[in-house]
């Protein structure tokens, strides 16, 4: 008897153990990462930017470019420049950005249609909801590091938010190519792009300062991670114009007035 006693309350104790150990591995995954901002010539380490008062950029870019294929037909549309302005600011998950784009000169560079009237998403004028995310490796070790500043922040572009609790990157509209005038033959209607495109920033490094900034939406695919409110969730970006790969790609530049930024793990 009092031997099954004594066994009894070793399994008690090193399941109270295992417990306390599961609680605090996961205590060590936190949110993030964010996006910090300080006036300009300040030696601060800033402080998080709010969801209230988010921090307002505007710029231009240069070429801008959508392919994919098309009732068998590969097809690209180019932009010549593009206007955008948004805001950057954090939610409790992480760093966020919403973009807004103006393309202007738009064309069908292939195949080569005279007359064929191409835009991009609304009479050429898109959004973008920005996040900020980790780089990830693929493998399952990497989501439960303590830590993720070895693998440094990227970007994911969505065309919806990012809830908290999601499990996967969602496949909502991103942007819509459309086709119009009798010289686009079997191209004209309008497609929707669903996904999710990379968007890289620089300043890239965390802790690094900068009043402009550059942001390039990025034609390749790239494996991330997130965090969801709970874990972090490992995915991949990806573009799907109908049932084909989609790419859309372009670098542009931004100021943010008065102000510097930079992106910390938490």
């Amino acid at each position: 008897m009092l031997r099954s006693r004594a066994r009894a309350a070793l399994l008690g104790t090193l399941t109270l153990l295992l417990m306390s150990s599961l609680a605090a591995a996961t205590a060590q995954a936190t949110a993030g990462p964010f996006v910090y901002h300080r006036a300009i010539g300040e030696k601060t380490s800033g402080v998080k930017i709010s969801e209230k008062s988010p921090e307002p950029f505007q710029g231009e870019g240069g070429e801008q470019r959508a392919a994919s294929k098309i009732a068998g037909t590969e097809v690209e549309g180019v932009a010549k420049s593009v206007q955008i302005k948004g805001i950057i600011y954090n939610n409790s998950l992480q760093g966020q950005l919403k973009m807004d784009l103006k393309f202007h000169e738009v064309e069908l560079i292939r195949p080569k249609l005279p007359g064929c009237v191409v835009k991009f998403g609304k009479n050429n004028e898109s959004t973008v909801a920005g996040h900020l995310a980790w780089k990830w490796n693929g493998t399952a070790k990497q989501l439960e590091e303590p830590t993720q500043t070895s693998q440094g922040p990227t970007g994911v572009g969505l065309g919806s938010e990012l809830t908290e609790g999601a499990t996967t990157l969602p496949s909502a509209e991103f942007t819509t190519i459309a086709f119009s005038g009798a010289a686009c033959g079997v191209l004209i209607g309008k497609y929707i792009a669903k996904g999710s495109e990379t968007i890289k920033t620089k300043p890239s490094t965390l802790g690094e300062w900068g009043k402009s900034i550059a942001i390039t939406l990025d034609e390749n695919k790239e494996k991330i991670h997130f965090w969801n409110g709970k874990t972090f969730i490992g995915a991949e970006t990806a573009l799907l114009l109908g049932a084909e790969p989609a790419k859309v790609s372009g670098e542009s530049k931004a100021e943010i007035s008065g102000q510097e930024i930079a992106v910390f793990e938490n």
